[in-house]
Formats: structure tokens, sequence, C-alpha cells
């Protein structure tokens, strides 16, 4: 962190996360996490010395288990849903030397966006259909729906298209996940020939007017 005004943070491997690797799920493609905005970056010298500087900070963060994307997937219903995320992104980016405060006022100024490629969200649901997780840590990181899901898959009661719809369906509509989702709906809906000209010309508008507004 060289500079207190433009910060860019990566995440770290803790040694808790190291030793449960083969106990998650990888995914074949990646989710992608941004993030940017204010905090007091506080640095704990351990010589009853701290220090506390006004940073803007940008993180970058990639989702690749199926048990962190159900981690960010849950916080689409919250009603702090931008807190929650913040707190999870910066918990993951410093030693425990270094914390962050941020107050409300902050929060507002902060831009979070959780997105992936339609690949991406492919991939997910291949990976439920596919998923062999039996561990107890591996199910109680993926919540009840999920696991509802994955059952629907591994039964025959669902198919792969049937799930990334309803993913791509709900997330659409949350203010924490990206243009990937509603993507990755017309997609689906192509494929089976349905008719997508009026959700591609509202996602048009929509990524013309985001292009404008930036």
């Amino acid at each position: 962190m060289s500079r207190a005004d433009e910060t860019t943070a990566q995440p770290a491997e803790t040694p808790d996360e190291a030793q449960s690797l083969d106990e998650t799920t990888t995914l074949p493609r990646r989710f992608l996490v941004t993030a940017s905005g204010p905090v007091d970056r506080i640095t704990d010298y351990g010589d009853e010395t701290t220090e506390r500087v006004r940073a803007d900070i940008s993180i970058e963060y990639s989702i690749e288990t199926l048990e962190e994307f159900a981690t960010f997937w849950s916080f689409r219903d919250y009603r702090s849903w931008k807190r929650a995320a913040l707190e999870a992104l910066l918990e993951r980016q410093e030693p425990d030397a270094v914390t962050y405060a941020v107050d409300e006022d902050d929060l507002e100024a902060w831009d979070i966006t959780v997105d992936g490629r339609v690949e991406a969200f492919a991939g997910l649901v291949e990976t439920m259909a596919d998923y062999t997780g039996r561990a107890p840590s591996c199910r109680d990181a993926i919540p009840h729906r999920i696991a509802a899901r994955i059952n629907g898959l591994t039964d025959g009661r669902q198919t792969t298209d049937d799930v990334l719809t309803e993913f791509a369906d709900e997330l659409r509509r949350a203010e924490l996940w990206g243009h990937g989702t509603p993507l990755a709906l017309l997609n689906v809906k192509h494929a089976h020939h349905e008719p997508i000209e009026q959700q591609a010309e509202t996602l048009a508008r929509t990524l013309s007017n985001d292009e404008v507004n930036r």
C-alpha cells in the first residue's frame, strides 16, 4: 500500500483457508467482485501505537469456489447488503494488524459489484450438477436453497438450464450483482428459442445509461 489516497488491496489466503482447500468446491470460472470507496485505514504497530489514515481504496476479489459464491449470493436479500458485502471483502484483504473503519456516510459512497460472464454462470450450475461435497464444512457452507437446487439437479428434477434461469432471474434484481446475470438469462432463453427482443432492448438501454453516467 504505497499511497494512502489510491490503494489497491489484494486478497490474502489465510491459514484456515489453505487448510480447507480440500473441503471446498472449485468453480471452473471465477466471478469477480469489484469495490471502491473511502475508508479510515487503521494500523496497529504493536507498541501501543496506531496510525489512522484516510484513504480511497479499490478492491478486486475473485470468487472461485461454490461456497464463496453462496456467501455473496446470500447478500442479495439483505437490507444492508452493501455493508455485508464490504465487510466480507475487507476481512479478506489485510493482516490482523490492519483494520478499516467505514461509517454510514462513507458506505453510501462505495460502489460494489459482483459479476461473472455467461460462462461463469454455466460453470457454476454444471459444478452443482456434479456436486459431491459431503464433508460437514462443505454442507455448512451451502445455504438450504442452493442445496435444494443441487439435490434437484442430481436427482433429475431440474435441468441445468432450469437452475441457471433461477439464479439469473433472482440476481438480476439485486443491486449487488452486475450485468452478467441478465446476459445469462438472455442466453438461456435464446438457446430455447424464446423471444428475447424486449429484454435485450431493456438491457441495451441500461448498459448505455450506465456508460453515460460514468
